[in-house]
């Protein structure tokens, strides 16, 4: 009987030890530290439908992702877009994405896939403030799915698959811009954190 007990109370204890803890309030996506956040990320542009727009993501030494180019109108034109390339990250305990960002006073959009494709991807609109670093939250549920930059209802972010994150300026503006980014982090709401 009283091996019964200590074996109950043994695993018992063990349960709880090994009982999952609650993830942490953020989690780095990626804060650009190390050589890998170069690789990391890739380009897209409107060169791909033949338009004229330049854009590309770069490291400066202060460990920041500088994306940074020139829209151009020309042959149909008028986005550029950065993105980390294909990867597997489970955010389904978050409930949406953390930035430290300094923008120049233009409306980008934060971008999240998760499968479905290459074309299609999630957009949430940010605008950070000109010459000004700011922490923005961009919750989940504001992303809606786009194909080809066409808004596609009633299909939802699937958090628990997400593939890549990036940014793209689609204001159809002519001229040049610059979006500095010291981190990106997904976080959770404070009210859900023990």
């Amino acid at each position: 009987m009283n091996t019964i007990i200590f074996n109950s109370l043994f695993l018992l204890a063990a349960g709880n030890l090994f009982a999952q803890a609650d993830p942490p309030p953020t989690k780095t996506l990626d804060d650009f530290q190390t050589k890998q956040s170069a690789d990391r990320w890739m380009s897209v542009n409107d060169g791909v439908m033949g338009g004229l727009s330049q854009g590309k993501p770069s490291f400066d030494t202060s460990s920041k992702l500088l994306f940074k180019g020139a829209i151009s109108l020309e042959n149909n034109g008028g986005f550029s877009s950065i993105r980390t390339r294909r990867t597997n990250w489970d955010l389904s305990d978050y409930h949406g994405i953390e930035l430290r960002v300094k923008g120049d006073g233009r409306m980008y959009y934060l971008t999240a896939r998760s499968g479905g494709g290459r074309m299609l991807a999630f957009w949430s609109p940010i605008q950070p403030p000109k010459d000004e670093w700011t922490v923005i939250r961009v919750p989940f549920d504001t992303f809606y799915a786009t194909y080809f930059g066409k808004k596609i209802p009633a299909l939802n972010l699937n958090t628990q698959k997400v593939s890549s994150v990036g940014f793209m300026l689609y204001d159809k503006k002519d001229g040049a811009f610059a979006l500095e980014v010291d981190s990106i982090k997904a976080y959770r709401d404070e009210a859900s954190v023990k």
